[in-house]
């Protein structure tokens, strides 16, 4: 009797030693899943922009941002999240009345091929699949946004052209020269030299950065508001005729300082302006459109938006993105 007891004891201990064991292991395979969730997952599931009820979720915005940081014009994070957000209003707004465009799944695909022969006069439907399935690899898109990216540029350009038809060709105009250097320092110098009594158009001779501008001494001629880099337009429309600016911060690393030669209230813009002004005046629409809705932008922080860490963290992942592509070649 006694035996049987103690037999059923050791029974029950072991029981009991196999379930601590497997509620300790379980526990760790918790945490340690809650710990690759919470770095390998959740990052990627953080909503980066909001605009109405509609979600902008990192996983994507990754794959966007690498795409925009091929080739010699790269976006930075809040500025693509703000190209993001124009594309969404742009694809709610632009096929309701009074614009009602409309883009075909065979616009689509002509736009995708002409991108695929890149001036070529022809492309086999072989060439054209091995390009497509290119495009897949590198970006990492899915085909549907690969599609939807190729729809909304086609979008855009024909919102471009129906503002562009519409929009007045006379407006306020500045003649601008300008300056340019790569540092603060070197900009700081001539604004120095300008202080000192020197001539604007005579070092706009000698210190910009090609012959072009050197010789026509900075000269960009005519401007319209909407043509210029938004920082240079709210400095150049406020100048004085002939009073040089201080030093303005431009894309690309660069500085600038620039003079109004002649302004003008009123003045029939040239065909070139009018050509340059299409995109600008989507992006003009968009801002008025965008007032009209609730945005925001979000990090891996809640309550912070974009701040420096996400901004890091984005880069850590372009950098393995990229490597990743490199070892898949």
């Amino acid at each position: 009797m006694k035996y049987k007891e103690n037999k059923e004891e050791t029974k029950r201990s072991t029981l009991l030693t196999i379930l601590v064991a497997v509620v300790v292991v379980l526990l760790i395979g918790a945490i340690a899943g809650y710990a690759i969730y919470r770095q390998e997952i959740a990052p990627f599931e953080t909503v980066v922009l909001r605009i109405d009820e509609k979600e902008i979720k990192m996983r994507y915005f990754l794959k966007r941002l690498r795409i925009s940081q091929v080739g010699p014009s790269k976006n930075r994070p809040v500025n693509l999240l703000w190209m993001i957000a124009q594309e969404e209003i742009i694809k709610e707004k632009a096929s309701k009345t009074p614009y009602n465009l409309k883009v075909t799944v065979e616009e689509i695909e002509e736009a995708l091929k002409t991108a695929a022969r890149r001036g070529s006069d022809s492309m086999t439907e072989n060439e054209y699949q091995e390009w497509y399935r290119q495009q897949i690899n590198q970006t990492q898109l899915s085909e549907a946004e690969f599609e939807e990216i190729a729809r909304t540029n086609l979008l855009r350009h024909k919102l471009s052209d129906y503002l562009t038809v519409r929009a007045p060709t006379v407006a306020e105009q500045v003649h601008l020269h300008m300056i340019i250097q790569k540092s603060p320092e070197a900009i700081q110098n001539v604004r120095q030299r300008l202080d000192a009594g020197e001539d604007f158009f005579e070092l706009a001779k000698e210190l910009n950065p090609s012959v072009a501008t050197r010789e026509n001494r900075g000269d960009l001629g005519w401007q319209i508001k909407i043509g210029l880099d938004r920082r240079l337009a709210d400095v150049a429309f406020q100048l004085e005729v002939g009073v040089p600016s201080n030093p303005i911060p431009l894309p690309k690393e660069a500085f600038a300082i620039v003079i109004v030669k002649e302004k003008a209230a009123a003045r029939e813009m040239s065909k070139e302006i009018q050509e340059r002004q299409k995109f600008g005046l989507v992006e003009q629409w968009a801002s008025k459109e965008l007032q009209n809705h609730k945005i925001s932008y979000h990090g891996l922080n809640e309550g912070r938006g974009w701040d420096s860490e996400t901004d890091a963290w984005a880069n850590w992942q372009m950098q393995r993105m990229n490597s990743e592509t490199e070892s898949d070649k």
